[in-house]
């Protein structure tokens, strides 16, 4: 845990780091295959090319069915990745599951050109071990890619400049996948929320100013600025007024606040804002 509630944090700021696991072994085993890889596509282009093992239509084969399971393993990461973008886009997956998807996709496409390039080079009777080791060296490429990826993940930062409004984990906590680290509160986004009836809709317009007072500062009021009026209206929130008020139409405003009111004021509280005549 790299901060604590009440603390001010900057964009990209580091708030909390997740043990790595396992990842460093598989970092170290994905870099060693990496290598290996690149040194046997240096030898083979130093030495050239090479005959494999079996005829050339046992290596066809083989080749051809490799390929098929390459392409169905494309398939299904282009499948992961397009279901990762919509659940990130809906804000149900996080940022991490996303560039997973999408680096296990990469991995897989790699994978699947080397294959066909094998392949290729098989039925028209040439040696293709040259390609077919560069499609290896590309797929560890991807694999290593990957695990970088989550081990970047590893570091949950501050999105935006904030102060930490609640921060409930421990050292030794289990996260779970989507749960919530900590929760951050933007001082300029915050803002009271009113509803404003349909008589009273001409007295106010985007930008004006209206007073903000609260009951923690009974003796003083904040400013308050018009940013956006609802275009549809609505029926009054049941928790807001009496049963026969609650039938009139009415349009939720957003009012934000300035200066003092920033400083001062915190999310939650209850306020009133006075429409002017």
């Amino acid at each position: 845990m790299l901060v604590r509630e009440g603390e001010r944090v900057e964009p990209g700021q580091p708030l909390v780091l997740l043990e790595a696991g396992d990842l460093p072994a598989q970092r170290l085993q994905a870099e060693g295959q990496l290598l290996q890889a690149q040194a046997t596509l240096d030898k083979l282009q130093g030495q050239g090319s090479r005959r494999g093992t079996g005829s050339l239509a046992e290596q066809v084969t083989r080749a051809r069915a490799e390929l098929t399971a390459a392409q169905v393993a494309l398939d299904k990461a282009q499948l992961d990745a397009r279901r990762a973008r919509t659940l990130f886009q809906q804000q149900v997956n996080t940022r991490a599951e996303l560039d997973t998807a999408e680096a296990t996709l990469r991995q897989a496409r790699a994978e699947r050109d080397a294959r066909r390039s094998r392949l290729q080079e098989l039925e028209q009777g040439t040696d293709a071990d040259v390609r077919a080791q560069q499609g290896q060296v590309e797929a560890a490429r991807g694999r290593l890619e990957a695990i970088d990826v989550a081990l970047g993940e590893l570091t949950i930062r501050a999105p935006v400049a904030a102060r930490v409004e609640s921060l409930d984990l421990r050292p030794g906590d289990l996260l779970p996948a989507n749960a919530t680290a900590a929760t951050l509160v933007e001082d300029e986004q915050l803002y009271v929320r009113i509803y404003v009836p349909e008589t009273h809709l001409g007295r106010l317009r985007p930008g004006s100013e209206v007073p903000v007072r609260v009951d923690s500062f009974p003796d003083r009021s904040f400013t308050g600025v018009v940013e956006t009026i609802a275009s549809q209206g609505e029926y009054t929130p049941r928790n807001l007024q009496t049963p026969d008020e609650r039938a009139s139409q009415v349009f939720a405003t957003r009012i934000g606040l300035r200066d003092d009111g920033l400083r001062l004021l915190r999310a939650g509280m209850a306020a009133y804002v006075t429409v002017p005549k």
